[in-house]
C-alpha cells in the first residue's frame, strides 16, 4: 500500500523514524558541554571577587563595631567612677581593656590585628583605617 503521494510504503517511514530514535546516543555534544563550561566560568568570574571583597568588608565592619563598643565601655567606666577617664594608653589598657566587669570574655580585638589607640584628649578610641 502506497501513500497518496507515492513517497513511501505504509509504515516504512514511521519505522525509519523509530529506528533513528533508538540509535541516537544518549549524552551531550561537545558544543553543549563547552557552552556550560563557558557559562560557569563567567559566573565564577563575577562571583569570586564579590566573595573576596565581602570578607574584607566584614572585617572592617567588625573593627568599627569594636571601636564603638570600646567607646561605650569608656563612657560606662567614667559614669561608674565619677567622671574619671583613663589618663593615657597605659591606663586605658589597665582600666578598660583588662576590666573583667566591662569585658567578661576579654576585650575585643581588631580583626586586622591592629591595636586600638586611646586618645586622652578626646577620651575616645580612635578609628583606624583599613
Amino acid at each position: 500500500m502506497e501513500s497518496k503521494h507515492g513517497l513511501y510504503r505504509s509504515g516504512s517511514f514511521q519505522k525509519g523514524v523509530e529506528t533513528m530514535r533508538r540509535t541516537r546516543k544518549n549524552g551531550f555534544t561537545l558544543v553543549e558541554v563547552l557552552l556550560v563550561v563557558v557559562i560557569l566560568g563567567l559566573l565564577a568570574m563575577v562571583a569570586i571577587p564579590r566573595f573576596a571583597a565581602s570578607g574584607e568588608d566584614a572585617k572592617t565592619n567588625a573593627c568599627k563595631a569594636n571601636v564603638s563598643l570600646l567607646n561605650s565601655q569608656i563612657e560606662l567606666y567614667a559614669v561608674q567612677h565619677d567622671g574619671t577617664y583613663p589618663a593615657d594608653q597605659v591606663e586605658f589598657g589597665g582600666l578598660i581593656l583588662n576590666n573583667t566587669d566591662l569585658f567578661p570574655d576579654g576585650a575585643p580585638e581588631c580583626p586586622h590585628e591592629d591595636a586600638y589607640v586611646y586618645d586622652a584628649t578626646t577620651k575616645r578610641v580612635t578609628a583606624h583605617s583599613h
